[in-house]
């Protein structure tokens, strides 16, 4: 026979079914069952720049040494306040869009380039010179924010300690090619002043010009004492 007490515990097991479909056990006064473990979250992204601009393209902007410290070449020469470098000086997607190359002449072997696939600069690339290692591989779509690389240890391509150079192509460019000496620098720098204020720096210095990538910088205090010198030496 059936007893009352069977036919007890059978109701009770039927209704715990029902309350968890699931069969999951759950986590005391969680009211559900139990998540999955946590994995270790990513570093936070830099913080992104206006709507029509850029995101600054180091982070953490800390880190970063003074805008009168940049320089114009191709591109802009800009890096860390001590060399940082590695994974504590990360690369960071400027705007939506595609890693289309990794590996530029001077500039390393895993040096990424970007096209934007978003906003005013939407078709152009952007490349990250002197990075090492690159973090995702060619044909990844990423997002404006994204670690794409870190600032290379050491000496990457053609440089004298760890930065980053980066440039962008010239707006008729349909492939991937290098801006000359001048010739979209003051466009990236412009993109980066506004993308480096917004992510909570103080862009106020002046920038100054580099006489090719790691070459001399010259400093317009500089060029003011030598032309004084000059003048003195003529009386």
């Amino acid at each position: 026979m059936v007893t009352a007490t069977a036919v007890l515990l059978a109701l009770l097991f039927a209704a715990t079914v029902r309350a968890d479909p699931t069969g999951g056990s759950a986590a005391p006064g969680s009211g559900g069952p139990s998540a999955p473990p946590s994995q270790a979250p990513p570093p936070p992204p830099a913080s992104p720049g206006p709507a029509s601009g850029w995101t600054f393209p180091l982070y953490p902007v800390s880190h970063v040494a003074a805008p009168r410290t940049w320089s114009l070449d191709q591109g802009v020469d800009l890096g860390g306040k001590r060399n940082d470098c590695g994974p504590r000086l990360m690369e960071l997607a400027v705007a939506s869009g595609t890693i289309v190359k990794e590996g530029i002449g001077g500039f390393g072997s895993s040096a990424p380039v970007l096209q934007i696939d978003a906003g005013p600069e939407a078709g152009r690339f952007v490349y990250y010179g002197h990075a090492r290692p690159a973090l995702v591989p060619v044909g990844t779509h990423v997002i404006a924010g994204q670690p794409i690389a870190q600032v290379g240890c050491g000496i990457v391509g053609i440089s004298r300690a760890p930065h980053l150079e980066i440039g962008l192509s010239p707006p008729d460019a349909v492939d991937f090619s290098l801006p000359s000496s001048g010739q979209t620098a003051r466009e990236s720098l412009s993109l980066l002043r506004a993308a480096y204020r917004a992510a909570g720096g103080r862009a106020t210095a002046r920038v100054h010009a580099n006489h090719g990538v790691g070459g001399t910088r010259t400093h317009r205090s500089t060029r003011r004492r030598a032309q004084h010198h000059r003048l003195s030496t003529r009386h």
